[in-house]
């Protein structure tokens, strides 16, 4: 942590963190916080600092400042950002844009799916494993949805296991897309007969 000093002397409260100074509870409940844990795990795990990061999204240091405290809403970050990130952290901008809580995992279910029932038996795996059990927190049940879900796609990538996307029927969602790409966007003209 580096002090800001003017003339000499230091200026209280205004340090600056150049690594990711960690999460409270409260960061950890704001949307998007998923994004912000992701890019503080990687950033740390390459020997980044804050401004490393901050520059290879096309931001600045207060920026994400900004986002890690709420003053800006991590669910609002431009595209830009959104590939800038994809990029840092080598993954497609969908899944930045899922961690970010620009989309969630209810966008991937059709109505009659249960997913809420899918990431409740996703935490109850959680809870039975030995290894990562602990790292739960003491009241997960009364924890958001999306903070449970968050907390799914962390043990997933720590794992490798597929806990929620594995019921999808993702043959079903790549047609509809296939679908919806065929679709033709060119308004049509239609004359009501006399």
């Amino acid at each position: 942590m580096s002090i800001v000093k003017f003339k000499g002397k230091r200026l209280k409260g205004l340090e600056m963190c150049e690594t990711w100074c960690g999460f409270s509870a409260e960061d950890l409940e704001r949307p998007g916080a998923a994004l912000l844990v992701w890019l503080s795990r990687i950033s740390l795990s390459r020997g980044h600092k804050m401004t490393e990061v901050a520059s290879a999204l096309g931001v600045t240091h207060g920026y994400l400042v900004q986002l890690k405290r709420g003053i800006r809403e991590t669910p609002r970050i431009s595209s830009e950002v959104v590939e800038a990130a994809a990029e840092y952290l080598v993954c497609p901008p969908i899944l930045v844009k899922l961690a970010a809580g620009q989309i969630s995992l209810r966008d991937f279910y059709s109505p009659r799916d249960r997913m809420a029932d899918d990431i409740d038996a996703a935490i109850a795996h959680i809870a039975a494993d030995p290894d990562y059990s602990f790292l739960l927190p003491p009241r997960v049940d009364s924890l958001s949805q999306d903070v449970k879900a968050s907390l799914v796609m962390l043990y997933q990538d720590a794992t490798g296991r597929d806990l929620l996307f594995r019921k999808l029927n993702w043959t079903r969602i790549l047609e509809l897309v296939r679908q919806m790409l065929e679709v033709e966007l060119t308004p049509t003209v239609i004359r009501k007969a006399r």
